[in-house]
């Protein structure tokens, strides 16, 4: 005859719910996990973008946001090749991922010519323009989800001509290279004349459609023919300044004021605007929002919080470009050109 060991009766209790517990916590490190990890596929129309993605993924992880522990990357990029922009949007689209980003404009035009019935939000960077674009309905009911920074850069273009005029007094001519196809672009050579008419300086605005155009008509230029160039937000013509625009912008010796930081860094003379990497460290802040359960289109579009005039000190002195007290009150930083 066996008899009950109350004892050894315990201890099988206490072993079960042991292992039952065991179970129990290993399901819901793995849910947890899984609920935690949010994937974020990233879209670049070309290299110029990296600083806004650089800004916004160094801002998620200082909001605690661990790559493959709690966040993943997904991040592709078009090389400057505006069809492969939609290749590369379809794919993480159709990988499913958690939120969808938007270097700049043109990618996101894409996304929302793109994103059909699927439910990604979308976080755009860098962006200007959203109502005269297209991008959105109104700025209160964008008619999607998305949500981002408005830069303000075409607008701008008007401030960027009121600094030239103080930075080079006897200008009396500005070059502007435009897409008349990109809406940035165009409200660019708009606002620039607008505060141009007001000093009665001339805006010399060519439209160019491709890079060819782009260096056709940067090497066709004459000494004397204009006094100094502005660019307005174009992507296309963004790429082309490094190793087609500066050549010639340095052969005539033509003071050139930029948009973006990069691009005073890479060797224009000055550049007035909001930081790209700052840019993406303000729209992490809206992301992870959105990662935290608000829809994208209840969060209005941000602007940036501050813009910085920015002048190349090693340019400077090789065009002779001489500082006034006006101007260097205005001058918020001085680089030199990047190696």
């Amino acid at each position: 005859m066996k008899f009950y060991n109350p004892r050894r009766g315990l201890l099988t209790v206490v072993l079960m719910v042991l292992v039952a517990a065991s179970l129990l916590v290993t399901s819901g490190c793995d849910k947890k996990n899984g609920a935690e990890i949010k994937t974020i596929g990233i879209v670049l129309f070309g290299d110029s973008r990296q600083p806004q993605v650089d800004g916004f993924k160094n801002e998620l992880s200082r909001l605690g946001y661990k790559t493959d522990t709690s966040i993943k990357y997904v991040i592709r990029n078009a090389k400057n090749k505006r069809p492969e922009l939609k290749v590369h949007v379809q794919e993480l689209i159709d990988q499913d991922v958690d939120l969808l980003v938007a270097a700049g404009g043109l990618e996101a035009d894409t996304m929302k010519k793109m994103i059909g019935d699927s439910k990604i939000p979308v976080v755009v960077l860098y962006v200007n323009a959203i109502l005269e674009r297209g991008l959105v309905e109104s700025r209160r009911d964008p008619g999607w989800d998305v949500t981002g920074v408005d830069n303000l850069n075409a607008e701008l273009s008007g401030k960027r001509v009121e600094l030239m005029q103080d930075l080079l007094p006897d200008m009396k001519t500005i070059l502007i290279l435009y897409y008349e196809k990109i809406t940035p672009s165009r409200i660019g050579v708009a606002k620039a004349r607008e505060m141009a008419e007001k000093s009665n300086i001339v805006i010399d605005a060519r439209a160019v459609s491709s890079r060819d155009e782009i260096k056709q008509t940067m090497e066709s230029l004459k000494p004397g023919e204009v006094d100094a160039m502005l660019t307005v937000p174009t992507a296309p013509i963004d790429n082309a300044l490094k190793d087609v625009i500066l050549p010639n912008v340095n052969r005539l010796k033509l003071p050139l004021m930029t948009h973006s930081r990069p691009l005073a860094e890479k060797g224009a003379l000055a550049s007035y605007g909001a930081h790209f990497y700052d840019m993406g460290a303000q729209a992490a802040r809206l992301a992870d929002k959105v990662m935290k359960g608000i829809d994208a289109n209840k969060i209005p579009f941000e602007t940036p919080k501050k813009y910085v005039y920015t002048m190349n000190e090693e340019v400077k002195d090789e065009m002779g470009v001489q500082i006034n007290d006006i101007v260097r009150i205005q001058i918020n930083e001085y680089i030199r050109t990047s190696k």
